[in-house]
């Protein structure tokens, strides 16, 4: 139990939301309320009728956080989160429910306590206060960039963005891989709102291109030059040159 306790401990020390927390106020106030749950990968998680009552904290593994047509049922990944980030972070600021989905993409470990507690803590540490706006705001910046990608580039240039951003530098909690590894062609298209066939296509494009060496579910860049110029023209910054007046 100590093991687990110091561990867990170790981990939001780490963690965005708690990082900034003084030692003592995370082993006394904070770990004594947390508890432990677990989902095989795979599952769909933290459904509405618990993000309502609970805030969760991943501890280890990935989730996709989706979006549902309710008729057709095609989705789309609008985060990807792991080891250190919170999932109902929209419920546990504006205490409204979030109508998502979250499928585990590994096995997945969490911890969580009520809302209500949560919200205490916020109210009592700056630092976690402070911590959440942070956390909330970049989420708001992936949303917004997602979008963007979406209206204004094509696939491939959405793909070659995603890859620089997940397997060149990526920092990750308790030493967790890139969040791409091991992701199957259609967890990668839910990312990016492409289909499992284009993106089969386009990893097998790169490969031959030598840009990726790909295989068994691991990606690694071969090429960052090529994959830059894929991606260049989403990160290219058009000035007009005639202006309506």
């Amino acid at each position: 139990m100590n093991s687990y306790r110091n561990n867990l401990l170790e981990k939001l020390k780490e963690a965005p939301l708690t990082k900034d927390l003084p030692k003592d106020v995370l082993a006394e106030i904070i770990l004594p309320h947390l508890k432990p749950i677990s989902w095989a990968e795979h599952s769909l998680v933290m459904d509405v009728s618990e993000t309502k009552k609970r805030f969760f904290l991943i501890a280890s593994g990935r989730v996709s956080v989706e979006a549902q047509h309710p008729q057709n049922g095609r989705s789309v990944s609008l985060f990807l989160l792991g080891p250190g980030e919170g999932h109902n972070l929209v419920t546990l600021l504006d205490g409204q429910p979030h109508e998502v989905l979250a499928e585990s993409l590994d096995e997945v470990e969490a911890v969580h306590a009520p809302l209500t507690l949560w919200r205490q803590w916020l109210n009592d540490y700056p630092p976690m206060r402070q911590a959440a706006m942070r956390c909330a705001a970049r989420r708001l910046r992936e949303l917004a960039e997602f979008n963007e990608d979406l209206a204004l580039h094509d696939t491939t240039t959405r793909l070659a963005h995603l890859l620089l951003l997940h397997l060149e530098n990526e920092p990750t909690v308790d030493g967790a891989p890139p969040r791409l590894q091991g992701l199957s062609h259609g967890d990668i298209a839910r990312l990016i709102g492409s289909t499992r066939v284009v993106i089969t296509r386009l990893i097998g494009r790169f490969r031959r291109e030598g840009i990726l060496h790909a295989g068994n579910g691991v990606l690694r860049i071969a090429d960052l030059e090529r994959l830059l110029q894929k991606a260049e023209r989403r990160f290219h910054i058009h000035t007009p040159t005639n202006r309506p007046k």
